[in-house]
């Protein structure tokens, strides 16, 4: 069975026997689907039970591999740790996972992990969030690649659901081009985006 077939499996039994699913969860075969897996069963566990499940979710993705594996990985737990409405952890887990990701190579690399981990963190508080919007506008500035136009129109869209002005600056940021004429089209066109689906 692949890791992907295991994490499925975990992902089932979460909705319906906590204890089954941590038990598969935690005997995913590789870290990242491992972490994923934990991370999908925190977001359904029992109350006392969140933070634990998150923990172990965590420590899977420091096993993920490299600095951007571990910080892809570790957007599961971060998510799922918002949805249950632990903002001072997730926020704890951020701040480190930036201080993580200032070691990813090339910045296209690090521009994706950020954008993951801004996605996981998208319900949490504009004070929690917005470090990790920063560090990825930052990142952006340095990626020479088509990949951080897109990815800023995609946010851009998705932040003017709740704050316009904010997805003006965004815009505005953006290097000219195709990426920043269709987000300004779109934004005046009143379109908004949604953040990724997690689980």
């Amino acid at each position: 069975m692949s890791a992907a077939d295991e994490r499925a499996k975990a992902l089932t039994a979460a909705r319906a026997d906590f204890g089954k699913a941590l038990l598969l969860a935690e005997n995913v075969s590789e870290a990242c689907y491992r972490c994923q897996s934990l991370a999908a069963v925190a977001r359904l566990a029992p109350e006392a039970e969140v933070i634990r499940v998150a923990d172990k979710a965590l420590k899977a993705a420091t096993l993920a591999g490299d600095a951007y594996k571990r910080v892809a990985a570790a957007a599961w737990p971060v998510r799922a740790l918002a949805e249950r409405g632990k903002a001072q952890f997730a926020n704890r887990v951020i701040q480190a996972l930036l201080e993580e990701a200032v070691q990813i190579e090339p910045p296209v690399s690090k521009i994706s992990a950020l954008a993951v981990l801004w996605e996981a963190a998208w319900p949490l508080p504009l004070e929690i969030k917005q470090p990790v919007l920063n560090a990825l506008l930052s990142a952006c500035q340095v990626a020479d690649s088509w990949k951080a136009g897109r990815i800023l129109r995609d946010i851009a869209l998705v932040v003017a659901a709740e704050d316009r002005p904010q997805a003006e600056r965004i815009i505005a940021f953006m290097q000219e081009g195709a990426y920043k004429r269709q987000a300004q089209r779109r934004l005046d066109a009143g379109q908004v985006g949604t953040a990724r689906f997690f689980f």
